[in-house]
């Protein structure tokens, strides 16, 4: 927690508050759109499970037959304009960059394809409510799946799902990582408590709320030509700009892989030459057999511009390609109240 910011995070706390007190009264309305709204949020700033969550959601709609649509902001992409793409959409070409789509719409993409997952469509946009309007009009879904929802109250949503961290700071941002108070977890219909690789204590402002826990799974260290087993890593120098870097390095601990160095950057991070020429010279020094990172970063990597529109070797492409760079593929589980979940969404899906 940084101390000397919490006047400012109370400014914060009030300014969050009259808000939701505009929309909880009516006074603001939201926009009521014609699919049924489900949202997937946090209160939590980033690393709680999202895109994970999403994805599975996605999974079961799409095994039933409905036509769904992610809406996602595509956070921190370079292009501010609409993109649309079908789900079982093989981005081999590289059309698609992390520059125009953004890595997590571009790494659930990758996901639900490579799972052979067709019928949906992933609509990137920088205004939430805008982009959905604008995907319910014309393309007309069953189903909308707002990525990151629960703090936009301009949609009205059918269903707001609440991922949890059990680690959540309790202070807001700046100060902490709180978006808003834990007290307003009473807004959303449904928790998800997601434990990832840890045993979560029931927090007081959501133990009288539906809760659904789940955990991530490790499945492979793969990249885009070798899947490769936890025995054939020696040692390896390990990185990652994600939202919550002590759960991967959890992982790799619990995986017994021994750690040469780890290098953390910030959620979303654009990699410099730098960063790079330090994480192949820290696997020189020590001799490790591998680089590890998570599947976020390899696909901010791989589908970066830097890499799809280089005539000539580059730094990116020297770490992707003469480097035995992995990154673990990580599924994520229900481990109970799985059947309240989907019993959910299927009353939501019978209901006028």
């Amino acid at each position: 927690m940084k101390i000397f910011l919490l006047p400012v995070s109370w400014l914060f706390r009030i300014a969050v508050s009259v808000r939701n007190f505009l929309y909880s009264s009516g006074i603001f309305k939201a926009k009521v759109l014609t699919p049924k709204i489900i949202s997937v949020g946090n209160i939590a700033a980033g690393g709680t499970g999202k895109t994970p969550f999403v994805e599975l959601l996605t999974e079961y709609l799409l095994n039933k037959g409905k036509f769904v649509i992610i809406v996602s902001k595509g956070y921190k992409r370079e292009s501010d304009d609409i993109k649309v793409v079908e789900t079982g959409f093989k981005n081999d070409k590289h059309e698609l960059n992390t520059e125009n789509l953004g890595d997590e719409a571009l790494m659930l993409l990758e996901n639900l394809s490579s799972k052979g997952l067709e019928g949906g469509l992933l609509v990137v946009g920088d205004n939430k409510t805008k982009t959905a309007k604008f995907a319910a009009t014309k393309f007309k879904p069953e189903v909308i799946i707002i990525d990151d929802g629960f703090q936009h109250r301009k949609l009205f949503r059918d269903l707001d799902i609440v991922i949890v961290n059990p680690n959540s700071s309790k202070h807001l941002i700046p100060a902490g990582y709180l978006r808003e108070p834990l007290k307003n977890f009473k807004r959303a219909d449904l928790i998800v408590v997601n434990n990832k690789f840890l045993k979560d204590p029931v927090n007081e402002n959501r133990k009288n709320k539906p809760q659904v826990i789940c955990s991530y799974k490790f499945d492979s260290f793969r990249n885009n030509k070798t899947v490769i087993g936890t025995g054939e890593i020696k040692s390896a120098v390990v990185f990652c700009g994600i939202g919550e870097p002590g759960s991967f390095k959890m992982l790799i601990d619990e995986l017994k892989i021994k750690t040469d160095q780890f290098l953390v950057f910030p959620d979303h991070y654009n990699y410099t030459n730098e960063d790079l020429d330090k994480i192949m010279l820290a696997f020189k020094d020590h001799r490790s057999s591998h680089i590890l990172t998570t599947q976020k970063d390899y696909v901010r990597l791989l589908n970066s511009e830097l890499v799809q529109n280089a005539k000539s070797e580059n730094t990116y492409k020297n770490l992707l390609f003469n480097f035995p760079l992995y990154f673990a593929k990580i599924k994520m589980q229900i481990n109970s109240n799985g059947e309240y979940l989907f019993s959910e969404i299927d009353n939501l899906l019978k209901s006028d």
